[in-house]
Order: structure tokens, then C-alpha cells, then sequence
């Protein structure tokens, strides 16, 4: 994240050394030996940006030793698995860590809640809410669930949205309580109504959380502020931390956010405040950049894309055809829990999905499962979703089944009356050449699916 580093030209630059001479005198040794017993660790490599991944450095460093004299070098990278697929030509060994077992995320909940029988409670509530529960396999996210769990006494959120919201408001709290007292700290609940003295220090760290999406930037030097107007933060409010720079003799520090989806909802919050035209402008230069999908998400869940200018973006990416794109409005619609927002979306896809060819993750498979719930509930007629060749095997079959069935048997019980059940949309699945297998089978004709008409399992 350093800038420093990520303007690095030579490896004397990365050199944590007193001097540039001193630098220069420890490589002048190991480049002698050719590298050997020399040991690199690049620790963040899905930070750097992404044209250093293909032409610098640290590219050089790892798939091009000889052209640094470096031969005989060792080099150790931590990457999320996500950003790293450029480094597997290049690499000797992989090593993934996975995160918690289901066993480990038990036990973790168990001693941090204090005892078994608030975890239970915990992982119960998670079985109703698959999207925080897959996501308590990092244990940061797990030691994050554990305490809005704690501070919202003992519930749950049910998006990534009300999450992070809940956290940025907990660490508010705590800011205003050690300055003012708990009673003064309890009292903040809403980031729409803050303290006027809180207000302006929050606006400076949510219109820095905006700067650095709109130019892809994790970490933010003073310079990097001055360059932009910005005032120096005073105050980060539990929000922030300042680092000092690993090569720089300067004692500035830089900033950077608890959570890259901290500053990600801090950046969308800054969106949807401005005025609706200018919002549009905004996503026009988002689109198609690294940090679009999860500044939308959370901006549709603040916004619930109410507005005309809004819903002509949601009515582009339908009619563009673009599948990904497609993914990231389905991800904001769950994000926004707003099904006359579903509604609009399946008035624009004519009556049919089409996710044909696209891979799903779990969540993918979640928020598909929510759209095609809110569309049995909100639409009649006929509604196909085409998910042939999605690669979907039973643990994402769990995630679609869940959640499309909360909706569908929500439909029967509102168009239930004494002369008995009808469905309000007769519901078509093609789920045709994915790995469903017999278990996922059974739980599709499970009778949960109470909209469902036709079903297409062929191989």
C-alpha cells in the first residue's frame, strides 16, 4: 500500500536502510552472490495497482530474477486468491489459507461470546443469513459479526451493508464516548444523524473514502491530500490509522481505512449525497473500474435507485447484455432488500433471466436466488431464469434454494384463501449441465419452490 514502495524503480529503493548508500552497499553484496540466501517478502501483492502487476519491479523480482542479477533469489508473495491468478505461471508453490473450518468458526463464537449457549444462538441466526455466514470464514469478518452480535443485542444484520453500517456507527459510538461519555456515545445511531462537532470531522474521512475509490487508492499520504484539497485528518474517529512509511525518512504518516469495505461504504454514503445528476456522472467514470461493484452495491442500499436518472443506469446494464455487470445490479439489489427495485429490474429482462455460461459463487447464487423470490412476489405470468452451464453444485444449490424459498412461501401465504393456494408466476428453471447432483436435486423438488412449474436438471 506504501506509495513509496509502489514507485519503487530499483530494488535499492525498497531497501529499509538508513541511507540510499547504505542501500546500495547491502545489494551491491547480494547481487555479488547473485542472490543467494537472499529472501524476499511481498506481502500484499492484490494491493499493488494493477498495471504494476504486468510491468515492474516486483514483476521482475519474481518471474525475472537473471535481469537483476538475483539469480539464486527466493520470493514469498501473500495475495488474496482473487488478485493473484497473474502470479501462477510464474510460481514454484501455492499455499492457500482458507480461513476457519466450520469446527474452528464454532469454537471461535463459543469463546468470544462466552460461553455455548450465546454461540448457538449466534450460529442459528446464521443459518438464516447464508451471505454473513459465508463470510465468517475470515476471521476478521468473524471477530466483526461476533461484535455487532454482542452490540445489537444479541441479532443479527442481514446484509454486508448493514454490517459495515453498523460497525462505522459502533465506532462513532466509541469516538463519542470516550470524548463525551457513554450516555452521549449511546445516543449516535444513524449516520445521516450525527452531532454537528462529529459531522465535519465524519464528512472529511467519508470525501477521503470517495477520492481514493475514484482513483483506486488504499493508502493516503498528506501529499496526497494537499494534491487534492483535502483537510489533513485531525480526527479519524476509530475509522482510519496512520502508518509511518517503510522506507521513508520523513515522519509523516499515511492513513489508511479498518476495512477496504469500510471505506467502500463510506465512499457510496458520500455518493448519495449528491445531487442525483451528479451521481450519474459519478458511476459513468466507475464503470468498468476495479472498485465499481461494491461502491454500487452499497450506494443501491442506500439509495434504493428511487430516482428516474438512476433507474436509466439500472435499464443500461440490462439492456447492455453485459452478464458481469448484470451480477453486480443483482448483488445491490439484496444489498437493498427492495423488491419493488427486483420488480423494475424484471420488467426490463422481458420475462427471463440469463445467466447462461456465467460462473456463480455461492453469493452470486444467493442473490439470484433473492431476485427470481421477489420477482414470484411481485410479478404474474410467466418468468424464466436460464442458469445452464453456471457450474453450480450442491453447496450453491443451499444458497439458491435458501433464499428463493423464503420468498415463493411468503407468495403462497399472501395469495392463500379459503378455496385454497394459488401462485402468483409460474416459475421456469433451467438448470441444465451443471454439477446439481442428487442431493441438490432433492432439495429443487423438495416442494419449497412453490412457484416453480418447470424444472430442467438434464447433463
Amino acid at each position: 500500500r506504501d506509495p513509496t514502495i509502489q514507485s519503487a524503480k530499483s530494488v535499492e529503493d525498497v531497501i529499509p536502510a538508513e541511507s540510499r548508500s547504505q542501500a546500495e552497499k547491502v545489494m551491491a553484496e547480494f547481487r555479488r552472490c547473485r542472490g543467494q540466501n537472499l529472501l524476499l517478502v511481498m506481502d500484499g501483492w492484490d494491493e499493488l495497482p494493477l498495471y504494476l502487476h504486468t510491468k515492474s519491479l516486483f514483476q521482475n523480482l519474481i518471474a525475472y530474477p537473471e535481469t537483476l542479477n538475483l539469480h539464486f533469489s527466493s520470493v514469498i508473495i501473500t495475495s488474496r486468491p482473487i488478485a493473484s491468478s497473474d502470479l501462477y505461471r510464474c510460481i514454484s508453490s501455492r499455499v492457500e489459507i482458507l480461513g476457519f473450518t466450520p469446527t474452528e468458526v464454532k469454537d471461535y463464537f463459543t469463546e468470544a461470546l462466552g460461553g455455548e449457549s450465546q454461540a448457538q444462538k449466534l450460529q442459528d441466526q446464521l443459518k438464516e443469513r447464508s451471505l454473513i455466514a459465508a463470510s465468517c470464514f475470515l476471521p476478521l469478518n468473524a471477530a466483526i459479526i461476533s461484535h455487532l452480535f454482542r452490540a445489537q443485542n444479541y441479532s443479527l444484520p442481514t446484509t454486508l451493508h448493514e454490517v459495515f453500517t453498523l460497525l462505522v456507527v459502533g465506532c462513532l459510538k466509541r469516538y463519542v464516548a470516550k470524548q463525551k461519555g457513554e450516555r452521549e456515545g449511546q445516543s449516535i445511531v444513524s449516520l445521516d444523524d450525527l452531532p454537528l462537532d462529529l459531522r465535519q470531522f465524519f464528512t472529511n474521512v467519508y470525501t477521503l473514502a470517495y477520492h481514493g475509490v475514484m482513483d483506486n487508492r488504499v493508502m493516503f499520504p498528506l501529499e496526497y491530500l494537499k494534491t487534492h484539497g483535502l483537510p489533513t485528518i485531525s480526527e479519524t474517529l476509530g475509522l482510519m490509522q496512520g502508518v509511518e512509511s517503510f522506507t521513508s525518512l520523513e515522519s509523516s504518516p499515511s492513513f489508511y481505512f479498518l476495512h477496504l469495505s469500510v471505506q467502500e461504504l463510506l465512499a457510496s454514503f458520500y455518493i448519495s449525497k449528491l445531487p442525483t445528476e451528479e451521481q450519474v456522472l459519478v458511476f459513468g467514470k466507475l464503470f468498468g473500474e476495479p472498485r465499481f461493484a461494491a461502491v454500487f452495491r452499497f450506494f443501491t442500499a442506500f439509495t434504493k435507485l428511487e430516482s428516474d436518472e438512476l433507474r436509466k443506469i439500472v435499464a443500461y446494464i440490462v439492456q447492455n447484455g453485459d452478464k458481469s455487470q448484470l451480477l453486480y445490479l443483482l448483488h445491490g439489489m439484496y444489498e437493498a432488500q427492495a423488491p419493488s427495485l427486483c420488480q423494475f429490474v424484471g420488467s426490463q429482462l422481458g420475462g427471463e433471466l440469463n445467466l447462461r455460461y456465467t460462473t456463480l459463487s455461492p453469493v452470486d447464487s444467493l442473490t439470484v436466488g433473492y431476485f427470481i423470490s421477489c420477482i414470484c412476489l411481485t410479478t404474474v405470468g410467466e418468468f424464466k431464469a436460464d442458469l445452464s452451464y453456471c457450474s453450480l453444485d450442491y453447496y450453491r444449490i443451499t444458497f439458491f434454494v435458501n433464499e428463493l424459498s423464503k420468498c415463493t412461501s411468503s407468495a403462497i401465504t399472501q395469495k392463500t384463501t379459503g378455496a385454497g393456494v394459488s401462485s402468483c408466476l409460474e416459475l421456469t428453471l433451467d438448470l441444465s449441465v451443471n454439477r446439481v447432483g442428487a442431493e441438490g436435486a432433492a432439495l429443487l423438488c423438495g416442494g419449497s419452490i412453490h412457484s416453480l412449474r418447470t424444472l430442467d436438471l438434464s447433463i
